[in-house]
């Protein structure tokens, strides 16, 4: 990935802890189109901590393996894996 490229959270989907799963509830123009809720594991859920603010895909990668103590190309894979599939369903956004 292009470390031009910056992610960060959608601010329309607020992070919730409900009977030990992390989920997203969406909120404005997102709760039009978005119905339900969407579920993350423990490695989404650090991930999506992580968007708080502005991160590079290096970034992100850095710290992923480190919490989770994987080689550069685990932990490429897995980041790779989990923003294709929160970019193509509009939780995390391209800066």
């Amino acid at each position: 990935m292009d470390d031009r490229i910056h992610f960060r959270r959608n601010p329309d989907y607020i992070y919730r802890e409900v009977a030990g799963e992390a989920v997203l509830v969406p909120t404005g123009k997102e709760a039009e189109t978005f119905f339900g809720i969407a579920s993350l594991n423990a490695t989404g859920a650090f991930l999506w901590k992580a968007l708080e603010k502005e991160r590079s895909f290096r970034e992100l990668q850095e710290m992923f393996a480190r919490e989770y103590e994987l080689e550069e190309a685990q932990s490429f894979q897995d980041v790779t894996e989990f923003l294709e599939t929160a970019l193509s369903r509009n939780l995390v956004l391209r800066c």
